[in-house]
C-alpha cells in the first residue's frame, strides 16, 4: 500500500506531500490542471525514465519520495535484494539535469532494484494497459494468473530447458559428426602423414648435428687428425719436463711443486688425446648416410611448413587428430545416449503441457462466466464472451514458456452479434470496464496491494460511470485504489478525494495537491456536475450516493 508520496520540483509541482490511507482514493481537477503529474511521479517510481522535460523550469534538482507498505512480502523481497529488511520500505528517486539517484531504506540502490521492488506492489493502469488485453500473450496470462498455474508452470519450464539443452547437444554433436564423417578420410590421411614422420624434437637437433658432421667429414679428420699429433708432441714434451723438474726437485724442493702441476697437465693433455682419438675413430668412414638425413631432415621442414608449426606442435597435432578421430566411435554411442534422453524429456514436457492445457481450459469456462458477472454488473447486460484455449500441434518448434497454447478473447456486446475477438470489435470504452472486471476477478490473486487506474473512465457516463465506481469502490475493500477521474459519479464514492488545480501569478504557474473535504468536497463534486454553485446539488448526489 502507498502510505506517502512526496514530490519535489516535478514540471509545475514545486512540492507536495500526500499521506495516502487505504479504500478508494480519487485524484479530480479541471483538465490540464496537473493530474498526469501524479502519475508520472509513481511511474518514476516504478522505473520509468526519466526526461528533462520533467524537472521543474529553474529548478536544479527534483525528488520523488514515497512509503510502501508490503508486509512480509516486502520483508523477503528486500532481503532478497541485500537491504535492511522492513515491512514497509522508504524509497527516493532524486533527479537533475546530470545525474539521477535512487534510495532504498536510505541506501544508495539501482533503478533496477527500484523497479524490481515497486512494480510489484503498485500496479499502475491507463488507456496503454487496457490496450494489453488485445494481445494475445497477455490473454494467456490473463487466464493463467486466474487460475494460478504458476506451481505449474514452474516444472513445466525446468523441463523444456532441459529438453533445449539436451536438443542443443544433439544438434551440435550431430553436426559435430557429419562434419568428422566428410573428413574422415583427410583425417585418416593427415595423422598416417604425421606418424611416418614420427616428429620429435630431440631426434630433429641430433640430425641437424649428425648433418653438419658428415658435411664437414673431410675438414673434421684433417684437424682431428692435426690435434691429435699436437697433443702427442705435446705429452711428449710434458714427460721430459716432469722428469727434468723431479731432478730440479733433489736440488731445491721449490721445483717438487711445478713437478706436480706438470705431471696434472700431463695427464688431463692424455685425457683430451684419448677422447679426440675416439671421437676421430667413431666418424663415418664416408658421408653416404647424408642423403638419408637430408630427406628426414626435408620431411620435418615440409609438415612443419604444411601446419604452419614448430616440430613439438606437430606432436600435439597428432594427439589432436587422433582425439577427434576417435570422436567418431565414441560420438556415435554419446549421440545415441543423448537421443534417447532427448525422447524421455520430449515425453515430460508434452505431458506437463498437456496438464497445463486441461487447466486452462477448466479455468477458461469459469473465467467466462466470472466476467460476464462483472460486465453486466458494470452496465454490458447483453455481453457475450468466449474463452478459446487453442493448442498447436505436439512439436518441439511449437514450445514455448507457456507451453503449447494461445488464448483468445472473443466478446461481443450487442444481441445478435456472435462474438469476435476483442481486438478487433471492443471500444475504449469496454475495453477500460474489461480491464476493472479482470482486476476485480484476480484482486485476491495478485501481489499489488495499490492499484491505480488512469482514464478508467474514457468513453462512459451516466449510469455506467456510477457502476464503475462502484466497482472500485468494492474493489478497494481488499485493495488501496488511487483513481483519476473527471465524472462526479466516481468521485463521489471515494473514500478520500485530492483536488489537482493550478495557481497562477506573475512569476510562475504552480499545480497543488491538497485534501477535500466538508464544504470544499462539495464545491468540486458541483463543479464536477457542471454547476460550480449549487452546493445544495452536490450535497444531495453524494447523499444518494452515500
Amino acid at each position: 500500500m502507498l502510505k506517502e508520496l512526496s514530490i519535489k520540483n516535478l514540471v509545475l509541482i514545486d512540492e507536495v506531500s500526500l499521506n495516502l490511507d487505504k479504500g478508494f482514493i480519487v485524484f479530480t481537477g479541471e483538465t490540464g490542471a496537473g493530474k498526469s503529474l501524479v502519475i508520472k511521479a509513481i511511474r518514476l517510481l516504478l522505473g520509468d525514465r526519466f526526461s528533462q522535460d520533467y524537472l521543474k523550469p529553474g529548478a536544479k534538482e527534483g525528488e520523488v519520495e514515497a512509503v510502501i507498505w508490503g508486509g512480509e512480502l516486502l520483508y523477503q523481497r528486500l532481503k532478497e535484494l541485500g537491504y535492511s529488511e522492513t515491512e514497509e520500505v522508504h524509497v527516493i528517486r532524486s533527479f537533475s539535469p546530470k545525474k539521477q539517484k535512487v534510495f532504498i531504506n536510505g541506501e544508495l540502490a539501482s533503478l533496477t532494484e527500484l523497479s524490481y521492488l515497486t512494480k510489484d506492489f503498485i500496479l499502475l493502469t491507463s488507456q496503454h494497459e487496457f490496450y494489453t488485453l488485445l494481445h494475445p500473450e497477455k490473454q494467456l496470462e490473463l487466464l493463467d494468473e486466474f487460475i494460478n498455474l504458476s506451481p505449474l508452470l514452474k516444472p513445466y519450464r525446468e523441463a523444456l530447458s532441459q529438453y533445449k539443452e539436451i536438443s542443443s547437444q544433439v544438434l551440435s554433436l550431430e553436426k559435430k559428426l557429419e562434419d568428422l564423417m566428410l573428413k574422415k578420410d583427410f583425417l585418416t590421411f593427415q595423422i598416417k602423414e604425421l606418424e611416418d614422420l614420427n616428429p620429435n624434437p630431440e631426434e630433429e637437433e641430433e640430425l641437424k648435428e649428425k648433418r653438419e658432421k658428415l658435411k664437414n667429414l673431410t675438414f673434421l679428420r684433417e684437424q682431428l687428425s692435426l690435434v691429435s699429433n699436437l697433443l702427442e708432441e705435446t705429452t711428449s714434451n710434458l714427460h721430459q719436463t716432469l722428469s727434468s723438474f723431479e731432478k730440479l726437485s733433489d736440488l731445491d724442493k721449490t721445483f717438487k711443486f711445478y713437478a706436480e702441476r706438470t705431471l696434472g697437465f700431463y695427464y688431463e693433455i692424455k685425457e683430451m688425446l684419448r677422447e679426440v682419438q675416439a671421437y676421430f675413430k667413431e666418424l663415418p668412414e664416408d658421408n653416404s648416410e647424408l642423403d638419408q638425413i637430408e630427406a628426414r631432415l626435408s620431411q620435418y621442414e615440409r609438415l612443419k611448413k604444411k601446419y604452419q608449426k614448430d616440430t613439438q606442435g606437430l606432436q600435439k597435432l597428432l594427439k589432436e587428430l587422433k582425439e577427434e578421430l576417435k570422436l567418431l566411435d565414441c560420438g556415435k554411442e554419446d549421440y545415441e545416449d543423448l537421443k534417447k534422453k532427448r525422447e524421455v524429456l520430449a515425453d515430460e514436457v508434452i505431458k506437463l503441457a498437456e496438464h497445463l492445457t486441461f487447466k486452462r481450459k477448466e479455468g477458461a469456462s469459469v473465467l467466462t462466466n466470472l466476467l460476464k458477472e462483472e460486465l453486466k454488473e458494470l452496465g454490458m447486460e447483453k455481453v457475450e464472451i468466449l474463452i478459446e484455449v487453442i493448442t498447436k500441434s505436439f512439436d518441439p518448434k511449437n514450445f514455448s514458456p507457456y507451453g503449447l497454447d494461445e488464448v483468445k478473447i472473443l466478446f461481443s456486446s450487442n444481441p445478435g452479434i456472435p462474438p469476435r475477438p476483442l481486438e478487433k470489435v471492443a471500444s475504449g470504452g469496454e475495453l477500460s470496464r474489461f480491464f476493472l472486471a479482470t482486476q476485480s476477478i484476480i484482486k485476491d490473486k495478485q501481489t499489488a496491494k495499490t492499484v491505480i487506474f488512469d482514464e478508467v473512465d474514457v468513453g462512459i457516463g451516466g449510469l455506467t460511470a456510477k457502476k464503475v465506481g462502484e466497482k472500485l469502490k468494492r474493489l478497494s475493500e481488499n485493495t488501496q485504489v488511487l483513481c483519476i477521474t473527471h465524472l462526479p459519479q466516481i468521485a463521489a464514492l471515494a473514500d478520500h478525494h485530492f483536488l489537482v488545480e493550478k495557481v497562477s501569478t506573475q512569476e510562475e504557474t504552480k499545480a497543488m495537491v491538497k485534501l477535500l473535504k466538508g464544504e470544499e468536497r462539495l464545491k468540486e463534486i458541483a463543479r464536477m456536475l457542471g454547476h460550480p454553485d449549487h452546493i445544495e446539488l452536490a450535497f444531495q448526489f453524494l447523499k444518494e450516493r452515500a
